[in-house]
């Protein structure tokens, strides 16, 4: 009876090792493909720039700290499940002229590019463009009043979310975890973030400059993405 225990003790142990080799090697292939993408991204943008563009590149890629940046950008991009993210990566490690990213920006859009999906990114596109809407949808505040414009999505405007399968939960959830992201801002109003009697509600938020940015890096990411 011990020499039976012992034996499916053994095949059990087998089967365990079997699983770690089989996860480990799929964790290893999944890597390897978004470290491949990234630089197949970047040889796309390489292909796109001037003579001197690429020169300058070149120079940047072959110093001591070009190389040590591209460690930074590949392991942004090894973190994130989201396609769009990992182009825009490789648009700002290209330094794509379209784009004037200081450093801070860049080390803030890397770290929350890690911890974003194609769901939230969608639906900060959606939010970061309500400021530059006007009329009765999205109206971004004057910044007379406030440090930088404002932003809200209400009981009014809420369909357009819910037409794109965030109920009033996901609004204010996705919401917060923008700012958390410093993706958004902060309210800048005195007024609490949720408001309302029931009737109505709001949630309020900034969308800077940095936003709009942002915003535009991922459009032309997801627009050179079917050309990689």
């Amino acid at each position: 009876m011990l020499d039976l225990d012992i034996s499916g003790e053994r095949k059990l142990a087998t089967a365990a090792v079997g699983i770690l080799d089989k996860v480990a090697e799929a964790y290893r292939a999944r890597q390897k493909a978004r470290a491949e993408e990234f630089f197949k991204f970047v040889d796309l943008r390489y292909e796109n720039m001037s003579v001197s563009e690429q020169a300058e590149f070149n120079g940047y890629v072959e110093s001591e700290a070009g190389q040590d940046v591209l460690v930074d950008y590949v392991d942004g991009i090894l973190r994130t499940s989201c396609k769009r993210a990992r182009m825009a990566i490789a648009l700002l490690y290209c330094q794509d002229y379209e784009f004037n990213f200081n450093h801070v920006e860049i080390r803030s859009f890397i770290s929350s590019m890690q911890s974003i999906n194609d769901d939230l990114l969608n639906f900060f596109m959606m939010a970061s463009a309500l400021s530059t809407k006007e009329g009765g949808v999205g109206v971004s505040e004057s910044t007379e009043r406030y440090p930088y414009p404002r932003a809200k999505i209400d009981s009014g405007n809420r369909k357009t979310f819910h037409d794109k399968g965030w109920d009033t939960e996901a609004i204010f959830i996705n919401t917060n975890e923008l700012i958390t992201l410093r993706l958004l801002l902060p309210d800048p109003a005195i007024n609490p973030v949720m408001g309302g009697d029931g009737s109505y509600w709001y949630v309020g938020f900034g969308v800077t400059n940095t936003s709009q940015k942002i915003a535009s890096l991922i459009r032309k990411a997801e627009s050179l993405i079917p050309a990689a």
